[in-house]
């Protein structure tokens, strides 16, 4: 999907009440994973592929808003877009079924990641904040959680901020959520010029970093090293919570763009 038909797409919402906007997440599922030598959104995590995790935990974020103590709104993840290409037909039958959920394949994959990013944006409505994270990512939801409350609660008091990063132990790590105010930044990244990167870097003095307190802010799974040594950390099913995501509703159905 090229540039001019994503931001064609993106569909026009009106704005939430008050005039404060919710989070739309986007998750990056579509590469080959070459460092990785297997797809990434495949792999096991508590007892589900990568993809699945990913996605569930998101769903733990509440749709609709949560208040804090002076009635500002700081908690709401209005929708999740999840971009697949390299064996997208079975990342597709690996996520959660939910009303949430949209698909989006990303055919031009093999062109890098910034295509994903602009592929996912077509499922993001005009004026959202913009979550952008990968599948190989992991984050539980008390860490999604604490990073969307805290960029909404930044925003709603105009701190001046326009991109919040999650982070730990000083250094920077996923996910980052991105202002509506950037949206033409963001659908204008190449993979040439670094990506969503150079957004950052253009926009640092907007930058905020938000000390999540959790080392999994700052997990990455590139290579089978990484990987093998995160799954004993934290990726077994023996390893898995007791609290588990909300389960799809009988009869809801996949959304999925571009149709076939």
């Amino acid at each position: 999907m090229d540039k001019a038909s994503a931001r064609a797409t993106a569909p026009q919402i009106p704005p939430h009440e008050r005039g404060v906007w919710p989070v739309v997440a986007v998750v990056l599922g579509a590469g080959a994973s070459t460092r990785m030598g297997a797809p990434k959104a495949l792999l096991p995590w508590q007892g589900q592929p990568l993809a699945s995790y990913v996605v569930s935990e998101l769903l733990r974020i509440p749709p609709a808003p949560a208040h804090h103590s002076h009635g500002v709104y700081v908690l709401r993840l209005e929708r999740i877009v999840v971009v697949v290409g390299h064996r997208a037909e079975e990342v597709m039958a690996s996520v959660p079924v939910d009303k949430r959920v949209t698909i989006v394949v990303n055919r031009d994959w093999e062109a890098g990641k910034s295509g994903s990013v602009v592929a996912g944006l077509s499922g993001v409505p005009d004026g959202r904040h913009t979550l952008i994270t990968g599948v190989d990512q992991p984050r539980p939801a008390s860490v999604i959680r604490a990073v969307v409350a805290n960029h909404l609660e930044g925003t709603s008091r105009k701190d001046g901020r326009l991109v919040t990063i999650a982070g730990a132990l000083g250094r920077r790590g996923h996910p980052t959520i991105f202002s509506p105010l950037l949206r033409d930044d963001l659908f204008g990244i190449e993979e040439a010029t670094l990506g969503l990167r150079a957004v950052i870097a253009r926009h640092e003095a907007t930058v905020h970093t938000f000390d999540t307190g959790d080392e999994m802010a700052l997990l990455n799974l590139n290579t089978p090293e990484q990987y093998a040594e995160a799954y004993e950390l934290h990726g077994r099913s023996d390893n898995r919570p007791p609290s588990a995501a909300p389960s799809p509703q009988p009869g809801e159905r996949r959304k999925v763009w571009p149709r076939e």
